[in-house]
């Protein structure tokens, strides 16, 4: 993953990104330096998890997976059934068409029958003024013309609508398709949700006194303070682009990260009162969109025990976000971030049990109250 961030940190992105001459050989090589480092870091983070914590860990990012499956089949199934729906329209617009055209062509039709099967020869003998024979026959060609026309469209509404009879059908099977992928996805993330329920069950059965359970949170919170310090060397020093608006300059203006109702505080006790939260816990429906609150660079997206799946994102100028306990994470180390772009749906890993946020704001590492850098009326209910 961090060799991915090297080059994506330095030259990858959607958003404006900075140039090679913006990086000198001299940051190239520290920051190679550093990254490497941070993977010995993260190796020796992993060799320390569990079983148990590998188990959840396991199916925490198999339940993302499926549930960024199943909002892509839902996406998929509201398109098919957009088509479906118009498609059918179409049909009874031109079946419509389609009898008009019939009408008009047997009325035609019936009319030179009536005529006699040679009109234009019959008026020709019957006519004794050569001049009114030329008219009346030039009539008929346009009217022969007109025929033609007639029925090649005639023809043509036919083709057309059996092609969207064949779209319609096409459409009926890919629609049902999808729904058999959606209750299969719907199948196995049942499946998953259950087996995380007895690994959290077990963990906690593990976790027998206060004492443990206050030695686990103490143990997330410093694992989540080594990797921001490891962070912050590998990305040390390096320039944002000109186009990115300094963070310090807005505080209590920054968009909110999610709608929802604080459950925690910044400062506040919890773990029977030995420990103060370092951010805000917002509760939130189950995948909710989380947005990032300002303009930066994605450098830690996955899942890390006690804060599940995390997104960190870096603002420049020592600032940075944190955004916790995601069900699925929609942006990968290396991408840029606009305020407002969708980087998550909220969920409950890391072992929570119930839906909602965990954010922090972050100064040279140090936690910040997050609610004196978001907007007071923002996107709170």
């Amino acid at each position: 993953m961090w060799l991915a961030l090297l080059g994506a940190l330095l030259f990858g992105g959607s958003s404006p990104a900075l140039a090679d001459e913006d990086v000198s050989p001299a940051q190239l090589e520290q920051l190679k330096r550093n990254i490497a480092k941070l993977d010995r870091w993260l190796s020796k983070a992993n060799s320390e998890k569990s079983g148990l914590v590998k188990e959840l860990e396991k199916q925490e990012k198999d339940i993302a997976y499926i549930s960024h499956r199943l909002r892509q089949l839902k996406v998929k199934n509201k398109e098919l059934e957009e088509s479906l729906t118009q498609l059918k329209a179409n049909r009874i617009q031109e079946s419509r068409a389609l009898e008009q055209q019939k009408h008009a062509l047997i009325q035609q039709l019936r009319a030179i029958y009536r005529q006699g099967g040679q009109p234009a020869l019959k008026l020709l003998l019957d006519n004794n003024d050569p001049q009114d024979a030329a008219r009346y026959l030039h009539y008929f060609s346009y009217l022969s013309k007109d025929q033609e026309t007639r029925i090649e469209n005639f023809k043509a509404s036919i083709a057309r609508l059996e092609h969207t009879e064949k779209n319609i059908l096409t459409q009926q099977t890919a629609l049902q398709r999808n729904r058999e992928q959606l209750s299969n996805q719907l199948s196995e993330l049942k499946e998953r949700r259950a087996t995380r329920a007895k690994v959290l069950a077990k963990l906690d059965d593990k976790l027998k006194t206060e004492t443990q359970r206050l030695d686990k949170l103490k143990a997330d919170q410093s694992r989540l303070e080594e990797l921001l310090r490891e962070v912050e060397q590998a990305i040390a020093d390096l320039p944002l682009p000109d186009d990115a608006r300094p963070f310090h300059s807005l505080k209590a203006k920054l968009t909110w990260p999610a709608k929802g109702k604080i459950q925690e505080h910044f400062g506040e006790r919890v773990a029977q009162g030995k420990l103060r939260s370092n951010g805000i816990r917002i509760a939130t429906r189950d995948e909710q969109s989380v947005q990032a609150i300002h303009y930066g660079r994605v450098i830690f997206s996955d899942w890390l025990r006690g804060f599940g799946l995390l997104i960190i994102i870096d603002h420049g100028g020592g600032y940075m976000s944190l955004y916790g306990n995601n069900k699925s994470l929609l942006k990968e180390t290396g991408d840029w971030v606009r305020a407002g772009d969708i980087i998550a749906y909220s969920g409950d890993s890391g072992g929570k049990q119930e839906s909602g946020l965990y954010f922090e704001i972050r100064k040279q590492g140090k936690p910040q109250n997050p609610l004196h850098w978001l907007r007071k009326n923002g996107n709170r209910p």
